[in-house]
């Protein structure tokens, strides 16, 4: 159930207008709970990333990963101005898997801060005519 929603919200996310991120899923259980559970929670996120992965590739072709690390230490060194939804990305992902389709850039990642942070999968676009981001280095 949780896929059909992730590709709407995907969808929705592409064909609207401006550079936006949204959080499609949090691995949330109860944070004095069983570590299990927040294990389990974490599997179904990762989960469906892969499977956004694989549908996406399906419907939008082979993607291309982008690893944000280079864009985080440019933009925290102050050599780098990144436009949005990179700089908030950047910030939170490690690696983008993003596609370039009808002008547009879009693109998952799991998203965690640092430990004791839930993971969470992202999705994210870019503005209409600019180009993805691209590996730095």
């Amino acid at each position: 159930m949780h896929l059909a929603h992730h590709l709407t919200a995907i969808g929705h996310l592409h064909a609207g207008s401006g550079a936006r991120v949204v959080t499609l899923r949090t691995a949330d259980p109860d944070p004095d709970g069983d570590p299990v559970e927040l294990l389990e929670a974490e599997r179904e996120v990762r989960a469906d990333h892969e499977a956004l992965v694989t549908l996406l590739s399906q419907q939008w072709g082979e993607p291309r990963t982008v690893d944000l690390g280079p864009h985080l230490l440019a933009a925290a060194e102050g050599g780098a101005s990144l436009p949005e939804p990179e700089r908030t990305l950047c910030w939170r992902v490690a690696e983008l898997t993003v596609w370039t389709v009808d002008g547009r850039w879009t693109g998952v990642g799991l998203a965690r801060c640092s430990e004791g942070i839930p993971l969470q999968l992202l999705a994210a676009a870019g503005e209409q005519g600019r180009s993805a981001p691209v590996a730095l280095g």
